[in-house]
C-alpha cells in the first residue's frame, strides 16, 4: 500500500474548499493507503508519493524542490497554469481578428487565490513567496467585447489581463462547454450547455457525456498535468482549450458522481510510476 502526502500551499484552506481530490482520497485511504495533507513548508512526512495540489496559478519554487524529496510527484510536470502558458489564441494590440474577443486574467480563477495568499502574508507579516504576476481582477464572467478595436488601452497596458479570441461552442440548446477530468488514466467529460456565454455552474440547462478529442490528449501532454480537469470547447470540428486546473473543486455530490470519483480513484495506481 501506498503512502500519499498532499501538498498544499500554506493558506489554500483545503478541506473547507471542497476539492475533488477530497473526494478522490477517500477511496484510496478505502482501499488501504495512507494519505496525509500537509499545508505549508513545515515538516513533510515521509510518503511513497506527492500529489502537488497548491492553489495558485504558479506552484512557488520553494515548494516545488521540496517535493523532490518524494519518489514520485504528482503534477511535479505542471507548475504553471496561466493563460499565456496554457492558451493559444491570444491576441495582442494590432493583429488581425474580426471576431469577438473576451478578457480575462493571465492568473487562473481571476487571481483570487492569490489575493486571498497576498493578504494572509500581509495579516501575518510574512514574505509573500507568490510568482511575480500582477494581482489584478476583471468583471466576473468575463467580459465579451465585440471586437479587438474595443478593447481599450486599459487592458492592453494591463500586464495582468489578456485578451483572446472569443470562440464559442454553439447548438440548439444555447452555448456549450466541455470538461473533461482525468487522474492517470481514469476520465470522464462532459458536455454542458447553458444559457450564458460563459457557462457556469448557475445557467447549465443540459449536460452529456462526449468524448475526449485527441487534441486535447496532445494538450495534457504539453502541459506536463498527471490530474486535473480541463475545460474547452470543439468549434468547427477544432478543439481548444480555455482553462488548466491541477485543483478542481468537487461537483455537487450524488450517488453517481461517487461512483464515478470511485474509478477515477483507480487511476491512481498508474501515475506511482509515471509522476
Amino acid at each position: 500500500m501506498a503512502r500519499i502526502v498532499v501538498i498544499t500551499h500554506a493558506y489554500d484552506n483545503f478541506r473547507a474548499r471542497k476539492p475533488l481530490l477530497g473526494s478522490l482520497a477517500k477511496h484510496w485511504i478505502d482501499a488501504g493507503h495512507s494519505v496525509d495533507v500537509v499545508a505549508g513548508l513545515g515538516d513533510w512526512p515521509d510518503a511513497d508519493v506527492s500529489i502537488l495540489h497548491v492553489d495558485l496559478s504558479v506552484v512557488p519554487d520553494t515548494y516545488r524542490e521540496a517535493a523532490k524529496r518524494y519518489p514520485v510527484v504528482i503534477n511535479g510536470g505542471a507548475p504553471d497554469v496561466r493563460k499565456t502558458r496554457v492558451s493559444r489564441n491570444l491576441l495582442k494590440r494590432g493583429d488581425e481578428w474580426d471576431g469577438p474577443v473576451v478578457v480575462k486574467t493571465d492568473l487562473n480563477y481571476s487571481g483570487i487565490p492569490e489575493r486571498h495568499a497576498a493578504e494572509c502574508f500581509r495579516r501575518d507579516g510574512r514574505t509573500p513567496d507568490l510568482a511575480p504576476s500582477p494581482l489584478v481582477s476583471t468583471d466576473r464572467p468575463y467580459p465579451i467585447l465585440a471586437s479587438i478595436g474595443a478593447v481599450p488601452d486599459t487592458i492592453w497596458n494591463n500586464p495582468g489581463l489578456v485578451v483572446e479570441r472569443f470562440l464559442p461552442e454553439r447548438d440548439e440548446r444555447g452555448f456549450c462547454m466541455r470538461a473533461w477530468v482525468f487522474c492517470g488514466d481514469r476520465e470522464r467529460c462532459t458536455r454542458y450547455c447553458g444559457t450564458h456565454p460563459i457557462v457556469k455552474t448557475a445557467n447549465i440547462i443540459a449536460h452529456e457525456p462526449v468524448s475526449v478529442p485527441e487534441e486535447l490528449r496532445a494538450e495534457r501532454e504539453r502541459l506536463g498535468f498527471d490530474y486535473g480537469k480541463f475545460d474547452f470547447v470543439v468549434r468547427d470540428g477544432r478543439s481548444i482549450l480555455l482553462d488548466a486546473n491541477r485543483t478542481p473543486s468537487a461537483p455537487p455530490a450524488s450517488p453517481t458522481m461517487e461512483a464515478s470519483n470511485a474509478q477515477l480513484a483507480g487511476g491512481f495506481l498508474g501515475l506511482l510510476g509515471n509522476g
